[in-house]
């Protein structure tokens, strides 16, 4: 029989996965996996549940958020592990589930993982933590470790609008150097992402064209602008149709060195897949064709 693991983090988005759990195990085992399952109980532990009983695993599972999955990323590149790595999006924003097309039913992801579709996708790098989805800094990109718990996983998506609204008047822009294979830009940004996929923070349409598989980021930087283009700005994001404008600065690569130009901002830190990142400076790598997951989307 195969064996599985099951990871998950009791306390992601509404909590509702540790109500399913039987139907995790029923699900699993008539999909011919013997199962064995590690809670998560304090943050950055995740990785600990891939380190059990010298079991060779044939797959891990993961329910949670885009960080929980970012923590079992890392420690699957840690051990050196080639299994695929089914996701469970019991999270907030789910980012990286909806890219690959996983269905925010928990039953239906289930079944989907239980269907066998396995892909192989690209892993990005920072410094020297691995990521599947974003790193980011700047307006919004630091929510999600700064806002309380509670609030979060009440107000989902919401509470991001909530907090960034609260920054802005505040906020000062990040002055930056960004290096790619073939160009440098200095300037201004208020924000700025480097994604895996199309998507972070609940933002459905930031990179429309991004794939997840093939080997190259998408850098989108929100230059430093009057307060009424930045509204008007925002309005074009939620509707994807803000690659155009003047604005912002979109770029593709599959290296990026992001560096801080004031000595002020040295001590600033990034964001990786919802949680804190590394301080800068970002050396910022592709590793393509990096990890197996078990996908919604047909080819």
């Amino acid at each position: 029989m195969k064996e599985l693991r099951l990871i998950y983090n009791p306390m992601s988005g509404n909590k509702e996965f540790p109500k399913k759990l039987d139907r995790a195990i029923e699900k699993f085992q008539s999909a011919g996996y013997q199962i064995s399952i590690f809670r998560s109980a304090k943050p950055g532990d995740l990785t600990e549940g891939l380190k059990a009983n010298n079991i060779d695993y044939d797959a891990v599972v993961v329910a949670g958020g885009d960080g929980s999955v970012n923590e079992v990323i890392n420690g699957i590149i840690e051990h050196n592990l080639s299994i695929p790595l089914g996701v469970i999006p019991a999270g907030t924003a789910n980012d990286f589930a909806s890219h690959l097309n996983i269905p925010s039913d928990i039953d239906q992801a289930l079944d989907l993982i239980a269907a066998n579709n396995i892909q192989t996708i690209d892993l990005g790098r920072v410094n020297n933590r691995y990521f599947i989805n974003v790193c980011a800094a700047g307006l919004l990109a630091n929510v999600s470790h700064e806002i309380d718990v509670n609030l979060k996983n009440t107000l989902g998506k919401l509470a991001y609008y909530i907090k960034g609204i609260e920054q802005l008047p505040k906020f000062k822009a990040l002055p930056l150097r960004i290096t790619t294979n073939n160009q440098i830009i200095q300037s201004d940004f208020y924000l700025f992402l480097v994604l895996n996929g199309k998507s972070a923070g609940g933002f459905k349409r930031l990179a429309p064209e991004a794939e997840i598989d093939d080997g190259l980021f998408e850098f989108i930087g929100v230059k430093a602008c009057p307060l009424h283009e930045a509204a008007g700005l925002f309005v074009k994001i939620l509707q994807g149709k803000h690659l155009s404008d003047k604005n912002i600065v979109h770029l593709k690569s599959n290296k990026f060195k992001i560096e801080m130009l004031e000595q002020q901002f040295q001590n600033y830190s990034s964001d990786v897949d919802g949680e804190k990142g590394p301080d800068f400076p970002l050396d910022i790598k592709l590793y393509p064709n990096r990890l197996k997951v078990f996908s919604g989307i047909k080819k």
